[in-house]
């Protein structure tokens, strides 16, 4: 849910929030609980703007609602949840790019020592949860340098990380020249990545927590087919303010995603109201990547040209590279090093969309 859709950052691809209204919540407590007592398994996300510029109200929440707790957070005000409330918290999702200059570079001057500095604040006040560093990848980006020094800092159980989606928008402000070649390197970085995945895999009989990789190999391990991963529309959405509810919580100001209210519907009548159509719906590789956006499939038409098959390109090398790498991983399990449940993740839902 959004708490408030204002932020205390400015970052070049997002911007600080949003400026439709309303920005604040308008529903009560009450409906918002009553919405949520009829779902049988609830798992409420805080997310915003910022949502610790409204802990008060988060705090409320969690004293009264039913359900697990996320929260996805710019990491700056971690220290200021007591541990009472971070006790409560299943998973805890930073927003963090990569190393400093990179991390400061898009989010802001001294950006990166607090949010590395909360993140370990938060463990030594007893957090257990799951803590995940959510990296936004922006053009220019050197996927394995910047994963690599995260998962280096030992902070976190896992990294997740999202192409930044306004290099593919149409708007002359976002749109920066080279792109086809920065997308070839990202692509050989990811290569890399999964290589020495894979090597710590067989060194230390252990797989590193890179949300991606993990993913997706399962689906390759299962034969399993996966729905859009990150649940929009299916069973995830996002109570906005005024109450509405939307498929994604990044598509809030769209009509599209709008599907009802916590006062008009109850979570069960939302299941699977939204879908991707095509080109994902008739893709050879649609049950590996479930179509990886709804925002992005829904409004593809505000996308850059060649857009859409930039984005795709990055997702077929994903499922390929991993592929490549399943035969290695498959021996690693029939030989004991590995067990096959060492890739389920998440658990549930959790605020991470799985495919970047």
């Amino acid at each position: 849910m959004i708490l408030t859709k204002e932020c205390n950052l400015a970052c070049r691809y997002c911007g600080g929030g949003s400026d439709t209204p309303p920005k604040e919540i308008q529903y009560s407590l009450a409906d918002l609980g009553a919405f949520l007592s009829q779902d049988t398994d609830p798992t409420v996300e805080f997310y915003g703007g910022e949502p610790l510029l409204r802990i008060g109200t988060m705090k409320s929440m969690m004293d009264q609602l039913p359900g697990r707790f996320v929260l996805q957070t710019n990491g700056l005000h971690l220290d200021s949840v007591d541990p009472q409330y971070l006790s409560k918290f299943s998973t805890v999702l930073v927003s963090i790019d990569g190393r400093e200059e990179v991390t400061d570079g898009q989010r802001g001057r001294g950006v990166y020592k607090r949010a590395i500095q909360n993140s370990g604040l938060v463990r030594k006040r007893g957090f257990k949860g799951d803590l995940v560093a959510r990296m936004t990848v922006a053009q220019g980006t050197d996927i394995r340098e910047n994963v690599e020094h995260l998962w280096d800092t030992g902070l976190f159980d896992h990294i997740h990380w999202q192409l930044d989606f306004g290099m593919f928008w149409e708007a002359g402000e976002y749109t920066e020249p080279g792109i086809d070649d920065w997308i070839a390197r990202y692509n050989s970085g990811i290569s890399s990545l999964v290589a020495s995945w894979v090597d710590e895999m067989k060194r230390s009989s252990r797989v590193q927590g890179l949300v991606p990789f993990i993913g997706v190999m399962k689906s390759l391990l299962s034969g399993e087919p996966s729905k859009l991963r990150c649940g929009s529309g299916i069973d995830f959405f996002s109570i906005m303010p005024d109450g509405r509810i939307s498929a994604c919580p990044v598509s809030v100001d769209f009509d599209f995603s709008i599907v009802g209210s916590i006062i008009a519907n109850t979570p069960g009548s939302l299941k699977d109201t939204e879908a991707v159509g095509e080109p994902c719906s008739s893709c050879d590789i649609f049950n590996i990547c479930g179509g990886r956006c709804l925002f992005v499939n829904k409004a593809q038409h505000l996308l850059r040209e060649r857009g859409y098959s930039l984005i795709c390109a990055t997702v077929r090398h994903l499922v390929k590279e991993l592929g490549e790498a399943r035969p290695l991983v498959e021996v690693l399990v029939r030989e004991g090093a590995l067990k096959l449940s060492d890739f389920d993740y998440p658990g549930f839902n959790n605020g991470c969309e799985t495919i970047p």
